[in-house]
């Protein structure tokens, strides 16, 4: 038998996020409070920390007797940023600005930087823009969507407005942040200690700033310094890397707004060459023996920016065939001259059963190829409108 759920008997929303709120954080370990005030960036937990919260406190309860929105989703999402409310002293729970700003990826790690430079978190600054800012009143979508008496176009208006508004002044405390945290004065000493021309500097500093104010993406400033290995130091070098590194390994697409010189590192390299696509970008390793085979183990369809020589190498498309697990490696242009052949037929096919659609219209009426497909487990895509009308 079932056991019976616990009825909420709280009478509003907040009354509920509230109470809920508390009991986390009078149940939160030391680590994982300093975690949350770390790292206050909501849709992080959504599959972790709020779905215990969904969990332990939504999914097992009995909402029938409240007047109140009970999606799931909704209320873990309001619970957690109660929780930040109640560990971080500028974090109000009710604040449009605030929220907006702990909602930018782009803060939270201006934020977590400020604080190592200067042993706290920006909570004057945070407070000086939370004050010079006000909104026009707007109600709560709770409260829209309970009421019959609400003009909603009116609502939306004035959200758009207050959101627009709040965006703006998010983005002049960033420059502000940035400023406090790149130390450019600090980064211009470096680099005439090392004998570095700053001026050389200036447009890599401004291609970092593009990458925050338009790519919305942070990268320390400090990451300029790498093309002058010799001139930093070993010291140095290894730390500017080890930064950049970090971020690669958390957004490989970084590389993308980056020049690739910063690529000549084969360490920063191995970063992103584990993904198919940025051998395509670094001109310099797809004739690298070495660059070519880890990238082709990690991505075999990454053969199509290989140099000429390994996608005319059959053990070279082998071994990339044997690496295509995620992929249908047998449509690429370079595959064409291998479509034939039967054991990197088999192979192909049995790497990834849809590579049957590419290969040679020959092997649509081969039994014993489509019996391999078609024992394939995992893959909802069939290949059975491919195969001869005889089988």
């Amino acid at each position: 038998m079932p056991k019976e759920r616990e009825k909420v008997k709280c009478k509003t929303e907040l009354e509920f996020i509230t109470e809920v709120a508390d009991d986390c954080v009078a149940n939160l370990k030391d680590k994982d409070r300093e975690h949350l005030i770390h790292n206050p960036y909501a849709i992080d937990y959504h599959f972790s920390y709020c779905l215990y919260i969904r969990n332990h406190y939504i999914h097992n309860r009995d909402f029938s007797d409240v007047d109140f929105g009970t999606e799931p989703d909704d209320l873990s999402s309001e619970i957690i940023r109660m929780i930040f409310a109640k560990l971080i002293p500028e974090y109000d729970f009710d604040n449009q600005f605030i929220e907006n700003l702990f909602d930018d990826k782009r803060f939270i790690q201006l934020r977590q930087e400020y604080r190592a430079i200067y042993g706290d978190y920006p909570v004057a600054m945070v407070e000086e823009y939370k004050e010079g800012i006000s909104f026009e009143p707007a109600l709560f979508m709770s409260e829209i969507s309970s009421s019959n008496n609400v003009d909603i176009d009116k609502e939306i208006e004035v959200s758009k407005k207050n959101h627009e508004k709040s965006c703006a002044h998010i983005e002049k405390l960033l420059k502000k942040l940035a400023e406090k945290v790149w130390r450019l004065d600090q980064l211009r000493q470096t680099a005439e200690e090392c004998g570095i021309d700053y001026e050389e500097l200036i447009p890599k500093i401004q291609e970092i700033q593009k990458i925050l104010f338009e790519d919305r993406e942070y990268i320390p400033v400090e990451v300029c310094l790498l093309p002058y290995k010799k001139a930093i130091g070993q010291k140095r070098y290894i730390e500017y890397r080890r930064r950049l590194r970090k971020l690669l390994e958390e957004h490989p697409k970084l590389m993308e707004k980056l020049d690739i010189s910063y690529f000549n590192d084969r360490v920063l390299a191995k970063v992103v060459l584990k993904y198919r696509w940025p051998l395509g970008l670094l001109p310099q390793y797809q004739d690298d023996e070495v660059m070519v085979r880890y990238s082709l183990s990690h991505s075999g369809e990454a053969i199509e920016f290989a140099s000429k020589r390994f996608q005319n190498n059959r053990e070279w498309v082998k071994f990339a065939i044997e690496h295509s697990a995620n992929g249908t490696i047998m449509y690429l242009d370079c595959m064409k001259p291998y479509r034939k052949d039967k054991e990197l037929v088999y192979l192909a096919c049995k790497v990834e059963r849809w590579n049957f659609v590419y290969v040679d219209k020959s092997y649509r009426d081969d039994f014993e190829l489509a019996k391999l497909c078609m024992e394939q487990v995992g893959n909802l895509n069939t290949i059975y409108e491919y195969m001869s009308a005889r089988l």
